[in-house]
């Protein structure tokens, strides 16, 4: 199993401070990232709301990292397509990856906010098929040969030949979340793609478990083996269990409030610290307490690899350093050549 970095900051001023000391700290956790070996981070794409709208252009965000950083892989979870132009999309990812070395994963989603869309002029009833769209053009735009689109949402009656291209041939890893629909996940590996899903956001594993299963399906339809599936979940580890709920309980809460005033309503599956400590939808406690729930969520779920998120709730960094630390010394380790 592999583990990367996640970042989805639920900003408390208060704690995180202004935005350029948010940023700092984003840039240093990065690094540590890096240098204690996950193998790439992830950064999702929000507007308006203190709930992940400090990084309402991870593009950019990733351009600075990459500068900065040489191994760890960098990737968008998500860039909301429906609100861009694809041929754009498609030159800033190839920017992206010769910036980085061929560095880049290239998270795209639909979006989870109606209210992004009356400002970007998009409709909701149809950006699904929008982003359809949009996603057999970025192939086509990454592709070595000129291409002309009549589509829906898009024209470009004259080929155009996008340039720079990406690194990666034929293009960047691309990764589609589903949670949810197994139609979906299914229609995703047999198009060769990823999986990104989020295994706590029912109160059993199950629901994700049948996402994961369909999208293994589709992969092998579509002639990739099983693919890969990721999960996003919460970590933090402490020295010892009651240190750990000490040290991360509050901001785990002031997260959750974040989170609910983003949705204008409480979670439908409220995950508490205790919660997620007692069903693994959350990966809390001492080094053993998280391996432990490391082995259920790979058993229960299937996943090849988790995105975890160390920052939340205006965590003070130097708890979110030393979670980082302990989770890549005393966890990881335990499932260097895990192929289970």
């Amino acid at each position: 199993m592999k583990f990367d970095y996640y970042l989805l900051n639920s900003y408390a001023p208060e704690a995180d401070g202004d935005g350029p000391s948010l940023y700092e700290k984003w840039i240093e956790q990065v690094l540590a990232a890096e240098e204690l070996g996950f193998e790439c981070a992830w950064f999702t794409e929000h507007h308006f709301h203190r709930f992940g709208g400090m990084l309402p252009n991870p593009p950019l965000l990733i351009a600075a990292l990459a500068q900065r950083t040489s191994r760890i892989r960098l990737g968008t979870a998500v860039i909301i397509l429906p609100l861009y132009n694809p041929v754009h999309v498609a030159e800033d990812v190839a920017m992206l990856d010769i910036l980085s070395n061929g560095r880049v994963d290239v998270g795209l989603g639909r979006g989870m906010g109606a209210q992004y869309f009356g400002v970007f002029g998009v409709d909701e009833a149809t950006s699904q098929e929008k982003f359809d769209e949009q996603l057999r053009m970025l192939r086509l735009a990454w592709a070595d040969e000129p291409f002309s689109w009549a589509g829906k949402f898009f024209q470009s009656p004259n080929p155009i030949n996008v340039i720079p291209k990406p690194v990666q041939r034929p293009h960047p890893p691309l990764w589609i979340p589903a949670s949810r629909d197994t139609s979906h996940a299914r229609a995703t590996g047999r198009d060769g793609m990823n999986l990104m899903t989020l295994p706590w956001f029912a109160s059993t594993f199950e629901p994700t478990r049948a996402v994961v299963d369909a999208y293994r399906a589709g992969a092998g339809e579509g002639g990739i083996g099983r693919g890969q599936a990721l999960g996003y979940m919460s970590v933090y580890v402490g020295e010892t269990a009651a240190r750990a709920r000490e040290e991360a309980n509050d901001a785990w809460e002031m997260g959750r409030a974040i989170s609910d005033e983003y949705r204008g309503r409480s979670e439908e599956n409220p995950l508490t610290y205790d919660i997620g400590v007692a069903t693994s939808r959350g990966i809390f406690g001492d080094p053993e307490m998280c391996r432990r729930h490391i082995e259920r969520i790979r058993d229960a779920v299937g996943l090849d690899r988790l995105a975890l998120r160390f920052d939340f709730g205006g965590l003070p960094q130097d708890r979110v350093l030393a979670s980082m630390r302990l989770f890549a010394r005393e966890v990881a380790p335990h499932f260097a050549g895990d192929s289970r």
